[in-house]
C-alpha cells in the first residue's frame, strides 16, 4: 500500500478504562533511562508498578532501594523514583521540573499535585475510571500506615492540579503499542516515527499515531491500520463508524481482470484497496452478497462506496453493480 502523509489526529472521545490499568501493570519493562533524562511513559508506568507490587509502606525518612534506586518512600520521593529524578524531591520542588496541563490531557505518568489549605502530597496519574472524568485512577504512597498502591479518588482532582514532567517523552510508544510497533520493525517499519503520544480513542481503547499509520489497542488486541485504507477508515467516521480494526492489512484476491490488492476487515466492515480503484468499505447486506459470490476474485474490487438508490442501497464493484432493498433483498446488475 502506498505511504500516507496523515493530516489528521483521531478524536478522543471515550477512554479505556480498568483494562488500561492492567496494561500498564504489566507491560514488558520499557528501555532504561539516564537519571534526570528524558523517560517515556512505559518506563515511568513499570517503574511505579514496582512500588506498587512491593507493598512499599509509606515513610518520610530513609529510602526504600530497588533496582530503580534508592528514593525517600513517600509520595513526591515515589514520584521521583518513577520519572526517575537524580534524588527524592518534596512536593514544593515537584512545581519546579513540570508544567501545567488541562485535566481533559492527562495521561499515564503525568500527576496531580497540591500543597494548599493543608493539604501536601503527589499522585501519579494512570487513567480515569469514568467517561465523565470525575474519578482519575493514581498510584501513590499517601499516608503513615500504608502501602504504595494504586486505587480510585471517587470525588474529583479535590483541588489537585494536573502537572506534567518537563522530561517526560510523551511520544515513546508502550504497552502493548509498543510491543506491535517494535514487531513491524519500528522507525524502520510502514509506520515510521511516533507524531504524537498515545491517546485514547474513540469508543475506548487507546491509539498512536505515527508518520504513515497509527497503532490502535482496544482489549485485548493491537493492529496497526495505514495508507489509503486509513485515510478512508478516517474520512467515514472511523471507529464511531467502523468499529475497531480485527486483522492487520494484507493481501487480497486477484481479480479477474489481474489487479491486485490488500484488504482489512473491522469490526463492522471490509475494507478493500487497489491501485486502480482505490479504498472503499463494503458492509452489511451487500457484504453479504460479495462474500457469497466470490469476493474480489469473482466481482473485482469495489470502486465505489455504498450510495442510496431508490429504495435501497447499490454498491459498484468492478464487474457488477451489488444492489439491495428490504423487500428484495440483495442482486446483481451487470456493468
Amino acid at each position: 500500500m502506498r505511504p500516507l502523509i496523515l493530516q489528521r489526529l483521531a478524536g478522543a472521545v471515550v477512554l479505556a478504562l480498568a483494562a488500561v490499568a492492567a496494561l500498564l501493570g504489566t507491560a514488558p519493562a520499557a528501555s532504561a533511562s539516564d537519571r534526570d533524562g528524558p523517560i517515556g511513559r512505559g518506563e515511568v508506568m513499570d517503574r511505579a508498578w514496582s512500588w506498587v507490587a512491593e507493598r512499599v509502606p509509606y515513610s518520610q525518612s530513609g529510602c526504600h532501594d530497588n533496582q530503580f534506586g534508592c528514593y525517600r518512600p513517600d509520595c513526591s520521593g515515589y514520584v521521583s523514583m518513577a520519572w526517575n529524578l537524580g534524588s527524592s524531591l518534596t512536593t514544593w520542588a515537584l512545581w519546579n521540573v513540570t508544567s501545567d496541563i488541562p485535566a481533559n490531557d492527562l495521561q499515564p505518568g503525568d500527576i496531580l499535585l497540591r500543597d494548599s489549605d493543608g493539604i501536601d502530597h503527589v499522585a501519579l496519574f494512570v487513567h480515569w475510571a469514568d467517561a465523565a472524568h470525575t474519578q482519575p485512577v493514581v498510584r501513590e504512597e499517601w499516608d503513615f500506615g500504608q502501602v504504595a498502591e494504586e486505587r480510585t479518588w471517587g470525588n474529583g482532582l479535590r483541588g489537585f492540579t494536573p502537572r506534567r514532567y518537563q522530561r517526560l517523552d510523551d511520544l515513546m510508544p508502550y504497552g502493548s503499542i509498543r510491543v506491535k510497533y517494535d514487531s513491524m520493525g519500528g522507525l524502520g517499519s510502514v509506520l515510521g516515527a511516533p507524531v504524537t503520544g498515545e491517546r485514547d480513542s474513540m469508543m475506548g481503547g487507546r491509539f498512536q499515531q505515527f508518520r504513515n499509520g497509527i497503532i490502535i489497542w482496544h482489549p485485548d488486541v493491537t493492529y496497526a491500520v495505514f495508507g489509503e485504507i486509513l485515510s478512508k477508515f478516517w474520512a467515514t467516521d472511523s471507529e464511531r463508524r467502523w468499529g475497531f480494526p480485527t486483522m492487520d492489512e494484507a493481501d487480497a484476491g486477484r481479480a479477474p481482470d489481474g489487479t491486485r490488492g490488500r484488504y482489512q476487515f473491522f469490526e463492522q466492515g471490509l475494507f478493500l484497496w487497489s491501485p486502480q480503484t482505490g479504498a472503499h468499505p463494503v458492509h452489511g447486506e451487500i457484504y453479504k452478497a460479495f462474500n457469497a459470490s466470490g469476493h474480489e476474485q469473482a466481482l473485482g474490487y469495489p470502486v465505489t462506496d455504498e450510495m442510496d438508490e431508490a429504495g435501497g442501497k447499490a454498491q459498484k464493484f468492478q464487474k457488477v453493480t451489488i444492489h439491495w432493498n428490504p423487500s428484495r433483498g440483495t442482486w446483481t446488475t451487470n456493468n
